[in-house]
This record gives structure tokens, sequence and C-alpha cells, in this order.
């Protein structure tokens, strides 16, 4: 049911108002003044607010700041006199969805209003639909995952620039285009750069253009930049993008400087304080990043390798087409028991080698620790395995294939597959 916060000092009023708008089906609160409308308006409020202008206490306008304030997406439509209308157009140029001017017919009124809460239906639908769509693309049932769902919700919608901070495979650039997905600037591009993969000589080329092509950073205007690796970058161009954070302003080479519109995210695979410690980010551009986010690795979130596989695997059935593999509680206990050093990433290989009939054996652990900094020869171990998982997966299965796509023998193939119990 439809619903409309009605405030007007005139009792008489009041009561015909309500009166018209509760026979057309509308759930009705009425108030005699701004303050205790305000005391009972929640961000939650599912309705439209209808206000005189001119009231004893708060006026209208004052109503209006303190309820967008409070509940900044709930349409708020004034009801002024002839006198007055210079001021509701004030009132609409901050913020009001719409104003009425007395005596206002009850049919005006009920067009306005019903406009209004179907607005206000389309944004509660969407926000129900982010909420759905972070814990479709988000997965997991442990507390601390619980805690980034509820975190990247609270982030995404804000005007802020921000850190990602997480191991390889722990979905950085997944939190990011969730960020971007959910912004008011989700219209706008995303555009992800790898730091990592530039070469220092064209980089700040890349990033910042020239006078006669547009840079990446340029290319995200209205939208996000999203830069992985962030400590990859070399300090003299930490430094340049410390400007464009700061002042939101470009110099393209051999260019005069321009303003840039946009948000910033970025992500680094260790712990920020650790690499600002070690020289490779810059403490000043780590400190306008407004808030950072942690990624956990999956190894610390309990029961959440199963779900992910589980997902997985019903995820890789869809797509090639085949059925579901049966996990029996050896392989399930397995899965619960591995370190999965390569995260979730790791964890999406696996289901999707399962799918076309792949070898389950999970690979061990890297010596001498996990995540992001085993021994030398573990790996290369660790990355012959990936690559053959993953030339296998674009091929479907087709060692024959894969041993081309890998530039291999085919009895080479067989030997590493062998190697590496895949066989």
């Amino acid at each position: 049911m439809a619903e409309v916060m009605l405030v007007e000092d005139d009792a008489d009023l009041r009561e015909a108002t309500a009166e018209t708008l509760e026979r057309e089906g509308f759930r009705v609160h009425a108030f005699d003044s701004a303050a205790p409308a305000l005391r009972a308006l929640a961000p939650d409020f599912s309705g439209v607010i209808l206000s005189d202008l001119r009231m004893p206490g708060l006026s209208g306008l004052e109503f209006l700041e303190q309820a967008q304030s409070l509940a900044r997406d709930v349409p708020f439509i004034l009801i002024t006199a002839h006198g007055d209308i210079p001021v509701a157009i004030r009132a609409v140029r901050a913020g009001a969805y719409d104003f009425l001017e007395k005596p206002c017919s009850p049919e005006l009124m009920l067009t306005a209003l019903r406009r209004a809460q179907a607005m206000r239906d389309m944004h509660l639908e969407n926000a129900r639909l982010r909420q759905t769509r972070i814990d479709e693309r988000i997965i997991g049932r442990s507390p601390v995952m619980q805690d980034v769902r509820q975190r990247l919700r609270a982030l995404a919608g804000l005007h802020l620039d921000l850190l990602i901070a997480g191991e390889t495979g722990t979905g950085k650039e997944l939190a990011a285009r969730l960020l971007h997905d959910l912004s008011p600037r989700a219209a706008g591009p995303f555009v992800a750069v790898n730091c990592g993969a530039l070469t220092e000589a064209e980089i700040d080329r890349e990033l910042f253009g020239t006078s006669d092509t547009k840079g990446l950073v340029a290319r995200a205007e209205g939208g996000s930049l999203y830069l992985d690796e962030l400590e990859a970058m070399p300090d003299r161009l930490q430094v340049r993008l410390l400007r464009v954070v700061e002042t939101r302003e470009i110099t393209p080479l051999g260019a005069a400087p321009r303003p840039v519109e946009l948000r910033v995210l970025a992500s680094v695979k260790r712990p920020p304080e650790a690499l600002i410690e070690e020289g490779r980010l810059r403490l000043d551009l780590f400190h306008r990043f407004n808030a950072a986010i942690a990624l956990p690795p999956l190894r610390d979130r309990d029961e959440d390798a199963l779900l992910l596989i589980d997902h997985f695997l019903a995820e890789a059935a869809r797509r090639h087409d085949l059925p579901r593999p049966h996990l029996d509680n050896s392989l399930r206990q397995r899965i619960g028991d591995h370190l999965w050093p390569g995260n979730v990433r790791e964890a999406r290989n696996y289901a999707e080698g399962l799918v076309i009939g792949l070898d389950d054996a999970l690979a061990p652990a890297p010596v001498g620790g996990t995540g992001d900094t085993p021994r030398y020869d573990a790996a290369m171990a660790s990355f012959e395995a990936r690559l053959l998982r993953s030339a296998l997966i674009q091929t479907g299965g087709r060692k024959s294939d894969a041993a081309e796509l890998l530039g291999i023998p085919r009895k080479r193939l067989y030997l590493r597959l062998r190697h590496h119990r895949m066989l």
C-alpha cells in the first residue's frame, strides 16, 4: 500500500486531506508539525512526504533539509501559497521532488503523489536488487565475509576513493566492480589498469595520455578508475597519481592540466602498512584514500570453501552443458582441509576441472607458507599446474588441443599431466 507522511498545522485541512488520500488507498501518517514527523521518519520509509511550507517551529524548507539528512531517497512534496512559489522553486533545486500551489485540486495532488510513490517503489526495488547482486557475487556464510558485504554496501553509494587489500585470487577486481555497479556512477565507464603489467616507460603515457591521445584516467571520466597492484607503480608516478586523487586534475604529456571527474578505486596484494614500511606505497597517497576494504584469504573463511566449490560446480556445469559432479564425503573433507593458496580463483579453476573430467587431486600447499610467498620450486610447480589446468579448461578437456594451445608436443603434455597427477 502507498504511504504518505502528511505534515500540516491546520487541523481542518489536515483531516480533510488525510480523508481524501485514504479514500484513494493511501495509508496516511498525519502530523501537525515537522518535529514529530522527523522523529517517526526512517531511511527505509516506503512512502512519500507531503508537507506545508509555512508551519510553526520548523518551516517546510528546514523540514526538507533535515528529512534529506535522515532519508534522502524519500520523495518530498511541498504545498505552498502563491506568494511562496520562488521559495518552492528553491526547495526543488535543493532536492524536493515537487511542489503544489494552494488551493490544490485533489486530482493534481493525487497525480503528484502517485508519480512520487512510483519513483520511491522503483528506488526500493533497485535497492533490493543491489542487495541480491552483492549476495550472489560475493559468496560466503563466514562472519568475515558477512562483514565484507556489509562494508561494500555501506561504501558503494558514497563519493569516496577506496583501497582494497587482499592476496592474489581473493576477488579484488570483483569487489571494485561491485563498488562501481552499485554506485551512482554505474552508467559510466569502469576502467581497470593492471599497474604491474605496464613498464615504467609506458605507464605514464598509458595513464595520463598525450596532447593527441586520451589516457586511461581520462577514459574513466564520469565513472570509476580501478588501479590493480598499486604498489607496482613507480614512486614518481605515485606522486602524479596523488595529484589526480587530491585535485581531480591530470596533465597529459605535452599538454596543459585539465580537470577530470571520476572515482578512484585501487588494490594492493599485501597490507598497506607493510607496503608503506617497505617504501612500495607512498604514505601520502595511502592517506588520500577515504577507506580501506580488506578481503580475507580463503583459508581464513571457515566453511566457505565447500560453499564456493558447490557454486562453481553448478556454474561450470551450466556453461559446458555437462552433468554436475558428485562430491563424496572423502572429497568434501579434503576440500575443507585444503589451504587454498590460490584463494577463490584456485577454487573456481578446481571446480571447473572437476566438471570437465580432470582428476580431483588437490595441489599441496606451497612449501614455506601460503598466500603470495611460496618458495621458488613450489611456486614454479604451482604455476605449471595452473597453466596446464587453464589450457584444459579452455579446450574443454581435449588434450591434443591443449598441447597445441601451449605450443608443446602432445607427449610432453601427457608427461607433465602425470607429474601433476592430472591423469
